[in-house]
């Protein structure tokens, strides 16, 4: 059995495990759409939606971030002590 050591990390942890999957799950999906576009259907779009494509990217990116600090974080609530 596990024991949890420090629950307020353990529930940062899920949060942020929540938080950071629903944002690589959304986000995926439309950055495959611009990546699978032919370049010169890719030339022919307007600088906002490259724009709303290098922004994907960003959100992608942090989200995978928020992802893996929310797993740091769940994995150090099994094995950190609080100090009491």
């Amino acid at each position: 059995m596990v024991n949890i050591q420090n629950s307020t990390w353990f529930f940062i942890g899920i949060i942020l495990l929540i938080l950071g999957s629903f944002v690589t799950i959304f986000d995926y999906p439309q950055i495959q759409y611009f990546e699978n576009m032919d370049s010169e259907m890719y030339a022919t779009l307007e600088s906002e939606q490259k724009e709303i494509h290098n922004r994907l990217i960003i959100e992608f990116s942090v989200g995978l971030v928020i992802l893996l600090a929310g797993g740091a974080s769940f994995i150090m609530s099994f094995f950190k002590n609080s100090k009491k």
